[in-house]
């Protein structure tokens, strides 16, 4: 076992700082786009309801969109290594992510899920297809179990970490999560950068 969180270990440090921005979007992004967005912290109002219903158009575009990316990914790894695209893709979200906190424009947003977009096709795809390639056939299905901790660690740690830091640091300007998120996918895309697949991930 100890082994194998060896062998994973450099994929564990990209996929927390990657689902911490995910999570920062996923819990904050409603209270950011009704407030900052639609002027609205009053979950009775017209405008907040207007405000949540777009949050979910937002959601809809940036995972249908990913749905769709995912088909490119076999090519694109044809022309740059997996482990680079799953880092650029993984800027493209920490992009996307930090856009919210300058946009004023409900429109916008769309640029900014679009980034997020590209980061969800990668996401959800590439980090299994990496385990299905380092991973011994024996131990195929132990090496997932595993691997589900990279994403049960970091949603712990976001019901703590990002609620003290709105309520402590932020003095409850949520807007500034969304910079929070973005920062923490740019250190997953760097650090992704960084991953020497050959070297740290092959048993």
């Amino acid at each position: 076992m100890l082994k194998i969180f060896r062998h994973l270990f450099p994929l564990f440090i990209v996929q927390f700082f990657t689902w911490l921005g995910l999570f920062a979007l996923w819990i904050y992004s409603t209270p950011v786009i009704t407030r900052y967005i639609f002027h609205t912290s009053d979950s009775e109002s017209a405008d907040f309801e207007k405000g949540t219903t777009w949050v979910g158009i937002c959601f809809a575009f940036y995972a249908t969109l990913g749905a769709l990316l995912v088909f490119m990914i076999p090519v694109l790894s044809k022309k740059i290594s997996i482990g680079k695209l799953h880092a650029y893709a993984l800027l493209a979200g920490a992009i996307g992510l930090s856009m919210i906190y300058f946009i004023q424009n409900k429109y916008l947003l769309f640029f900014s899920f679009a980034f997020i977009g590209i980061a969800w096709s990668s996401i959800g795809n590439i980090p299994y297809e990496l385990i299905g390639h380092i991973a011994p056939e024996e131990k195929m299905t132990t090496y997932f179990a595993v691997f589900n901790f990279s994403v049960v660690i970091p949603q712990v740690t976001a019901a703590f970490l990002l609620s003290y830091a709105n309520r402590v640091l932020f003095k409850n300007e949520t807007i500034d999560i969304m910079l929070l998120g973005g920062g923490s996918m740019l250190i997953a895309s760097v650090c992704m950068f960084f991953v020497d697949l050959d070297k740290e991930l092959t048993p």
